[in-house]
């Protein structure tokens, strides 16, 4: 058994590469085992890690051992680990598995292997292995593209993303067509166990690393979508929360003052919400919440924007809306709650809505002043019998009192 002195700078490196790929491995693990939301995804990409490690491990072997058995189980788990890096994708961004493609590439990949095993046969191997494999990160790359296409709009971002699957793909391309054309100097290097030279293998052990560090920064981007999102919605009912509703109501007034068309805003609260929690407790009541906010983001335009305003109150933005448009969809709201629903241990509860209708008045009008209106509306709808709808500014009742 040679020394570490009898190494060879490949070898030293792609050994360093190994040692790299397991502290990597040990990472995603960790990172499974806290966050419970990419445990698989993290699973698969541990696997991914591993194999990577394995294979060049296995490249460092045969380079001393001269077994041809030995180097083609390198290649074997270098597809593997395409292959688990790939599935691991597609939990992660929540796409279709398939399992059946990959299946069937592992099943070429041994027919390849099955045909060609020995020196003589390396061009036509390597050149099937090495198409497998570009393709293998060319359906990465698809997998990534397809994820960051839905979160963001901005190409270069995508770009970034795919460019080291993209990298992969160009480096197994070229390398399946110059063992096709120069398969005598394939041969000979297959013979003499020095198929990998350093600068291929610095290349692999660099490409290797920039698919981690895809995966690490894809985990890091979902991760803080999930954060920003939690900073602007409301954990029990989903809808927008207080914070992110004035950003939305900045936005409108500034279209408002350049374009002048008219929007409204509704008020909407739960008639005796503190009945439900005192009668059937907190969680009756979280139910009635969730119900309600759906049935509202249900039956609102796509335009209209609904956020959680407090307790069991709600603000309903309506652009290019007037008053008395605002004021009929809120009837039709309001018989809709009236009529909604709401299962609860065996039996449907009932409730209703008051809602305050107020509308953008001009230039000079304010934020706190148009939810002012409608508050005061919202009052008037309240002591008038609930149930019903109020509309600002002369507080006129258009809705009735429930039997």
């Amino acid at each position: 058994m040679p020394t570490l002195n009898d190494w060879q700078p490949t070898q030293i490196g792609l050994a360093m590469a190994f040692l790299q790929e397991l502290v990597i491995a040990l990472g995603r693990l960790t990172t499974g085992w806290l966050l419970k939301d990419v445990r698989r995804p993290a699973l698969h990409w541990a696997g991914f890690s591993l194999l990577s490690g394995g294979s060049f491990l296995n490249f460092v072997v045969s380079a001393h051992a001269q077994l041809e058995l030995v180097r083609l189980l390198g290649n074997t788990l270098f597809m593997g680990a395409l292959l688990l890096q790939t599935r691991g994708l597609l939990l992660f961004t929540r796409q279709p598995l398939q399992d059946r493609l990959s299946i069937g590439a592992m099943a070429l990949l041994m027919g390849a292997l099955w045909l060609w095993p020995s020196h003589a046969d390396a061009p036509w191997r390597v050149a099937t292995i090495s198409t497998l494999s570009c393709l293998c990160c060319l359906w990465t790359a698809m997998v990534i593209f397809r994820y960051m296409r839905h979160e963001i709009v901005r190409s270069r971002w995508m770009a970034s993303f795919t460019l080291p699957s993209l990298l992969g793909a160009a480096v197994l391309a070229h390398r399946a067509v110059m063992a096709l054309l120069e398969p005598e100097r394939l041969i000979q290097t297959s013979i003499a166990g020095t198929s990998i030279s350093l600068t291929s293998a610095m290349l692999w052990v660099l490409l290797s690393l920039s698919l981690e560090l895809t995966l690490f920064g894809l985990v890091i981007f979902k991760l803080g979508g999930q954060l920003r999102r939690a900073a602007r919605h409301d954990r029990l009912t989903g809808l927008l929360n207080r914070h992110a509703m004035d950003d939305v109501l900045t936005q409108e007034r500034q279209r408002a003052r350049r374009m002048a068309p008219p929007f409204s805003a509704l008020m909407v609260d739960i008639d005796h919400f503190k009945q439900v929690n005192d009668r059937l407790g907190h969680a009756a009541g979280d139910h009635t919440l969730r119900t309600v906010a759906q049935h509202l983001r249900r039956h609102l335009r796509a335009t209209d924007v609904v956020s959680r305003w407090g307790g069991e109150e709600f603000l309903v933005l309506l652009p290019a809306t007037s008053r008395a448009e605002a004021s009929h969809l809120a009837e039709k709201l309001c018989e809709g709650v009236r009529r909604l629903p709401i299962p609860w241990g065996g039996e449907d509860l009932r409730c209703t809505v008051s809602i305050g209708v107020a509308q953008w008045r001009a230039a000079g009008d304010t934020s706190d002043a148009l939810l002012a209106r409608a508050d005061q509306a919202l009052y008037c709808a309240k002591n008038g019998g609930r149930d019903r709808v109020c509309v600002e500014p002369t507080l006129v009742q258009t809705g009735h009192i429930a039997a």
